[in-house]
Protein backbone atom coordinates (compact mmCIF):
# COMPACT_ATOMS: atom_id res chain seq x y z
CA UNK A 1 0.00 0.00 0.00
CA UNK A 2 1.14 3.36 -1.02
CA UNK A 3 2.26 5.83 1.53
CA UNK A 4 -0.86 8.49 -0.06
CA UNK A 5 -3.00 5.33 0.55
CA UNK A 6 -2.17 4.85 4.46
CA UNK A 7 -2.44 8.25 4.86
CA UNK A 8 -5.48 7.97 3.60
CA UNK A 9 -6.86 4.69 5.53
CA UNK A 10 -5.38 6.99 8.66
CA UNK A 11 -7.77 9.98 7.85
CA UNK A 12 -10.64 7.94 7.48
CA UNK A 13 -10.37 5.46 10.09
CA UNK A 14 -9.05 8.77 12.56
CA UNK A 15 -12.45 10.20 11.32
CA UNK A 16 -14.91 7.33 11.95
CA UNK A 17 -13.27 6.81 15.38
CA UNK A 18 -14.00 10.91 16.27
CA UNK A 19 -17.42 10.21 15.20
CA UNK A 20 -18.09 7.14 17.26
CA UNK A 21 -16.90 8.75 20.26
CA UNK A 22 -19.12 12.05 19.63
CA UNK A 23 -22.00 10.71 18.29
CA UNK A 24 -22.91 7.45 19.51
CA UNK A 25 -25.81 6.50 21.22
CA UNK A 26 -24.49 7.04 24.82
CA UNK A 27 -23.76 10.85 23.97
CA UNK A 28 -22.32 12.25 27.04
CA UNK A 29 -24.72 14.88 26.96
CA UNK A 30 -27.59 12.62 27.90
CA UNK A 31 -28.89 12.91 30.95
CA UNK A 32 -26.51 16.01 31.95
CA UNK A 33 -27.21 18.12 35.18
CA UNK A 34 -26.84 22.22 34.59
CA UNK A 35 -24.00 23.26 36.16
CA UNK A 36 -24.53 25.96 38.13
CA UNK A 37 -20.75 26.45 39.80
CA UNK A 38 -20.10 28.52 37.21
CA UNK A 39 -17.20 26.54 35.47
CA UNK A 40 -17.14 27.43 31.76
CA UNK A 41 -18.26 24.52 29.20
CA UNK A 42 -15.45 22.64 27.72
CA UNK A 43 -15.60 24.54 24.73
CA UNK A 44 -14.25 27.45 26.51
CA UNK A 45 -12.09 25.79 28.59
CA UNK A 46 -10.51 23.99 25.97
CA UNK A 47 -10.57 27.57 23.39
CA UNK A 48 -6.78 28.18 23.80
CA UNK A 49 -5.94 24.90 22.82
CA UNK A 50 -3.68 24.90 19.40
CA UNK A 51 -3.51 21.42 18.28
CA UNK A 52 -0.70 22.23 15.98
CA UNK A 53 0.91 24.36 17.74
CA UNK A 54 0.73 22.55 21.23
CA UNK A 55 4.55 20.75 20.81
CA UNK A 56 7.44 22.41 19.45
CA UNK A 57 9.25 21.47 16.24
CA UNK A 58 11.95 19.91 18.37
CA UNK A 59 9.52 17.69 20.03
CA UNK A 60 7.65 16.49 16.79
CA UNK A 61 11.29 16.07 15.55
CA UNK A 62 11.87 13.71 18.15
CA UNK A 63 8.60 11.32 17.39
CA UNK A 64 9.48 11.62 13.49
CA UNK A 65 6.88 13.63 12.81
CA UNK A 66 6.90 16.77 10.39
CA UNK A 67 6.72 20.01 11.75
CA UNK A 68 4.06 21.01 9.65
CA UNK A 69 0.00 19.84 10.46
CA UNK A 70 -2.71 19.38 8.85
CA UNK A 71 -5.74 21.27 10.69
CA UNK A 72 -8.66 18.87 10.64
CA UNK A 73 -11.85 20.58 11.66
CA UNK A 74 -14.23 17.58 11.38
CA UNK A 75 -16.22 16.55 13.47
CA UNK A 76 -16.15 20.45 14.46
CA UNK A 77 -16.22 19.46 18.65
CA UNK A 78 -13.22 17.70 17.67
CA UNK A 79 -11.26 20.23 16.01
CA UNK A 80 -7.36 18.67 15.48
CA UNK A 81 -4.03 18.92 13.97
CA UNK A 82 -2.64 15.63 11.63
CA UNK A 83 1.45 15.05 11.17
CA UNK A 84 2.85 12.91 8.54
CA UNK A 85 5.87 11.10 9.97
CA UNK A 86 8.22 8.06 9.86
CA UNK A 87 7.80 5.82 12.14
CA UNK A 88 4.04 7.41 12.89
CA UNK A 89 1.42 9.39 11.52
CA UNK A 90 -0.34 11.16 14.22
CA UNK A 91 -3.52 13.25 15.03
CA UNK A 92 -3.67 15.28 18.52
CA UNK A 93 -7.38 16.26 18.86
CA UNK A 94 -9.38 18.16 21.51
CA UNK A 95 -12.40 16.66 22.06
CA UNK A 96 -15.17 19.10 23.83
CA UNK A 97 -18.12 16.46 23.85
CA UNK A 98 -16.39 13.48 26.30
CA UNK A 99 -13.90 13.03 29.12
CA UNK A 100 -12.30 9.73 29.29
CA UNK A 101 -15.25 8.37 31.49
CA UNK A 102 -17.52 8.87 29.12
CA UNK A 103 -16.00 7.61 26.61
CA UNK A 104 -14.91 3.96 27.79
CA UNK A 105 -18.87 3.78 28.08
CA UNK A 106 -19.22 3.86 23.97
CA UNK A 107 -19.64 0.59 22.18
CA UNK A 108 -17.13 1.15 19.58
CA UNK A 109 -13.80 0.14 21.03
CA UNK A 110 -12.22 -3.29 20.44
CA UNK A 111 -10.06 -2.39 23.15
CA UNK A 112 -10.10 0.20 26.17
CA UNK A 113 -7.27 0.02 28.51
CA UNK A 114 -7.30 2.74 31.68
CA UNK A 115 -4.35 4.45 32.35
CA UNK A 116 -2.90 7.34 33.37
CA UNK A 117 -1.25 10.12 31.39
CA UNK A 118 1.28 11.92 33.69
CA UNK A 119 -1.21 11.61 36.40
CA UNK A 120 -4.66 12.62 34.61
CA UNK A 121 -6.80 10.00 33.67
CA UNK A 122 -6.05 8.07 30.67
CA UNK A 123 -6.55 5.19 28.64
CA UNK A 124 -5.51 3.65 25.77
CA UNK A 125 -8.32 2.90 22.92
CA UNK A 126 -8.76 0.71 19.35
CA UNK A 127 -11.85 1.09 17.75
CA UNK A 128 -13.64 -1.94 16.01
CA UNK A 129 -12.73 -0.83 12.99
CA UNK A 130 -8.99 0.10 13.45
CA UNK A 131 -8.03 -3.13 15.09
CA UNK A 132 -5.79 -4.30 11.79
CA UNK A 133 -5.28 -0.90 10.35
CA UNK A 134 -2.30 -0.50 13.86
CA UNK A 135 -4.15 2.20 14.97
CA UNK A 136 -4.45 3.27 18.94
CA UNK A 137 -5.37 6.18 20.58
CA UNK A 138 -4.02 7.73 24.02
CA UNK A 139 -6.80 9.74 25.79
CA UNK A 140 -6.62 12.16 28.72
CA UNK A 141 -8.91 14.77 30.43
CA UNK A 142 -8.46 17.80 29.74
CA UNK A 143 -10.71 20.53 31.10
CA UNK A 144 -14.01 19.33 30.65
CA UNK A 145 -13.13 17.69 27.77
CA UNK A 146 -10.46 15.33 26.28
CA UNK A 147 -7.27 15.25 24.45
CA UNK A 148 -7.12 12.51 22.24
CA UNK A 149 -3.94 11.52 20.11
CA UNK A 150 -3.72 8.92 17.58
CA UNK A 151 -0.84 7.02 16.59
CA UNK A 152 -1.14 4.68 13.39
CA UNK A 153 2.48 2.81 11.79
CA UNK A 154 3.95 4.50 8.83
CA UNK A 155 5.75 0.84 7.25
CA UNK A 156 3.16 -0.72 8.78
CA UNK A 157 6.17 -3.31 9.94
CA UNK A 158 4.80 -4.31 13.14
CA UNK A 159 7.61 -3.34 14.58
CA UNK A 160 5.67 -0.51 16.73
CA UNK A 161 3.43 -0.52 19.12
CA UNK A 162 1.24 1.90 18.46
CA UNK A 163 -0.58 2.20 21.71
CA UNK A 164 2.72 2.96 23.16
CA UNK A 165 4.01 5.54 20.91
CA UNK A 166 0.48 7.57 21.47
CA UNK A 167 0.79 7.55 25.42
CA UNK A 168 4.44 8.80 24.55
CA UNK A 169 2.90 12.08 22.78
CA UNK A 170 0.13 12.09 25.24
CA UNK A 171 3.07 13.02 27.91
CA UNK A 172 4.77 15.83 26.17
CA UNK A 173 1.51 17.07 25.02
CA UNK A 174 -0.19 17.10 28.48
CA UNK A 175 1.58 20.09 30.59
CA UNK A 176 0.40 22.31 27.86
CA UNK A 177 -3.45 21.80 28.35
CA UNK A 178 -5.86 22.96 31.22
CA UNK A 179 -5.81 20.44 34.24
CA UNK A 180 -9.28 18.98 34.09
CA UNK A 181 -12.20 20.61 35.71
Amino acid sequence: MSRWSRSLVAVGVGAALLGAVGCSPGDSSEGATEETSGAKPSGEVLAGVDPCGILSDAELKSFGLKTEGKVTNSPPWAPGCQYQGDPVVASIRKETRDTVDSAAEKETWAEFERTEVNGRAGATAVTGGATQAGICSALFDAGQGMIQIQAQEFSRSDDLDECAKALEIAEKVEPNVPEPA
